[in-house]
């Protein structure tokens, strides 16, 4: 607020400038004297106006960058809370256009024009108070006749262009949504033979995103020309009139007939500051729109109010075991369950229509189907990614919906079917799951992830670079990079979310063997399409149209006439043999 209170400051110096320069006018006419106090308020209106109009400018820039982080913190938090669900319902390059650019037009907005404009509007009011007791309250109050077109002229503007604006912010959002398509997927442009077409598709995004912008600055132009030529010229006019009828009457000297034309340029402040933010103005609230319309979006998992981490859950009833070997008794405590849960997407026909099934702690169960059987559905509502639309999901004993998602979040770890990793080093991506861990743990959990020997081959080793989206890696390394987070994360259940269907078949025997070893003394829950990977595991649930259609132990469901048995043979990986079975 405080630019908007130097607005009022420069309005008031600028007044009483004008004012004493009126009785310095007058002084001169007649050979009197120029009065001290003319002087003084002259020197000290100057000084008081100078300092105001250069601080002010320079606080409202000065405050952007605090509140263009302030909005982008405030907008990441909400995508955050909004999760997954909101990941795969927009495009990355509009929302990162909305939380680069829309957020820069916004603070810009907020800072430079928002507060600024409310004090300008207050403007006409010192101006005009000032002018009535110093030269006349009839000039003052004929001048006062137009000040409520001011705020009707600067309502009517915003209007006029908000459509505008909305299109632009359309506009843009979409073009930055294709040109990160683009870079994404030039790989696959190219092999197709696709990239000049796709660079003909940016070249007219660009265009169009272009023409919008001088369609905006020529409807700026158009608000200066109709300020300057009509509004401002018509305000000096009459005020011009009014001081030359005064003065006639003797109502007013000719000093003050001079100050009143000068004070009528004060009243302009309003339309002033649209003219020269104009720009900033409708761009930054359409902006805002933009912004409000994520914020206004519900989290499809968010916490309940008051909600509070659990002191004790089912996964410490009894400690994990060091290994496979060493299996808890039937009975054991309940990991994970659903119980009688259905799901179905917004404007979508159910995903999962009253499922039911319970993990033991230590357990491993493989939950395979057909695609679009509602899997990966599971997976997300075991991480409080969804909630369902009836029934519950419990993690260590606990209703999901009672506990913070953060808590439930943080009893998985998770390998899922494409790693994600992020631009920097191995040790940057691999202290993602454990920020303090030092080197000889990330060496460790290397090994375990049978990755070890292969980023000792490289040059830098931990202090590799991965590319974007770890492109320098290949991709069982960075599968099994990510099953070295997960067993740096140490969390007591590990979800694998069909973690082997990208790699190749060199790639997969690696692979698997360090996903059993981080399996050990934990709950696992995996996800599968490749079935050589689900023989050694406790329990296998087949999913088929959103329902729990087979249940049992990996042998006994391969012995007879299954979905399990008839995918087996389909798959080449047969039944467990007596030798592989035996521990």
């Amino acid at each position: 607020m405080l630019p908007a209170v130097l607005t009022w400051v420069v309005a008031a110096g600028t007044t009483a400038v004008y004012l004493a320069l009126g009785a310095v006018l007058d002084a001169a006419r007649t050979g009197d004297g120029v009065p001290a106090g003319a002087l003084v308020a002259v020197v000290v209106g100057v000084v008081v106006l100078a300092v105001a109009a250069f601080a002010g400018p320079r606080l409202s820039l000065g405050a952007v960058g605090p509140r263009e982080a302030e909005r982008r913190d405030v907008l990441l938090e909400q995508v955050f809370r909004l999760g997954v669900a909101y990941r795969t319902q927009e495009r990355s390059g509009r929302f990162v256009s909305t939380a680069t650019d829309g957020v820069e037009r916004a603070a810009s907005y907020e800072a430079t024009f928002k507060y600024p404009i409310v004090a300008s509007l207050t403007v006409p009011v010192i101006a005009l108070v000032g002018l009535g007791a110093v030269v006349d309250w009839v000039v003052a109050g004929w001048l006062a006749l137009a000040l409520p077109v001011i705020p009707l002229l600067v309502n009517g503007f915003q209007k006029l262009f908000r459509g505008v604006s909305v299109q632009y912010r359309m506009t843009a959002r979409r073009f930055a949504a294709q040109f990160l398509d683009a870079i994404q997927g030039l790989p696959t442009s190219t092999a197709f033979g696709r990239a000049g077409a796709k660079g003909a598709e940016l070249a007219r995004g660009a265009e169009q995103l272009r023409a919008m912008v001088m369609r905006l600055l020529a409807r700026n132009q158009l608000v200066l020309l109709v300020i300057d030529s009509s509004f401002s010229l018509a305000m000096v006019t009459a005020a011009a009139g009014l001081a030359m009828a005064r003065l006639r009457d003797g109502a007013i000297t000719p000093g003050q007939a001079v100050a009143v034309v000068l004070v009528s340029t004060v009243l302009l402040e309003p339309l002033d500051r649209v003219g020269q933010f104009f720009y900033v103005g409708v761009g930054g609230r359409a902006a805002i729109r933009e912004i409000d319309t994520v914020l206004a979006q519900p989290a499809t998992a968010g916490d309940a109010a008051g909600v509070r981490a659990p002191a004790t859950s089912t996964f410490h009833v009894n400690p994990r075991p060091a290994d496979a070997a060493e299996a808890a008794p039937d009975g054991r405590p309940e990991a994970l369950a659903l119980d009688r849960v259905s799901f179905a997407y917004p404007g979508g026909r159910p995903v999962l229509d009253d499922v039911s099934f319970a993990v033991a702690v230590g357990r491993r169960v493989a939950l395979i189907g057909p695609s679009g059987s509602g899997k990966s559905t599971v997976a997300a509502l075991l991480q409080a990614h969804l909630r369902p639309a009836t029934g519950a999901v419990r993690v260590g004993g606990h209703d999901a919906t009672a506990v913070p998602v953060d808590w439930v979040r943080a009893q998985t770890a998770v390998v899922a079917q494409t790693t994600y990793l992020f631009t920097g080093t191995l040790a940057d991506n691999l202290r993602l799951a454990a920020p303090d861990a030092d080197d000889d743990r990330l060496w460790e959990a290397l090994a375990q992830a049978n990755l070890a020997d292969d980023v000792r081959a490289f040059p830098d080793r931990l202090a590799t670079r991965v590319g974007e989206r770890g492109l320098s890696l290949s991709g069982g390394q960075a599968q099994r990079l990510a099953v070295a987070r997960a067993l740096l994360k140490d969390a007591p259940v590990l979800l694998l979310d069909e973690p082997t269907s990208q790699v190749d078949a060199a790639s997969e025997a690696a692979l698997v063997d360090a996903l059993d070893r981080a399996g050990r003394g934990r709950t696992v829950v995996l996800v599968a399409h490749r079935l050589s990977t689900v023989r050694d595991v406790d329990e296998v649930l087949v999913l088929a149209e959103g329902r729990i259609v087979e249940q049992g132990p990996p042998d006994r469901l391969g012995s007879i006439d299954s979905y399990y048995a008839r995918a087996l043979d389909l798959s080449g990986a047969g039944p467990l043999t007596e030798q592989e079975a035996r521990p």
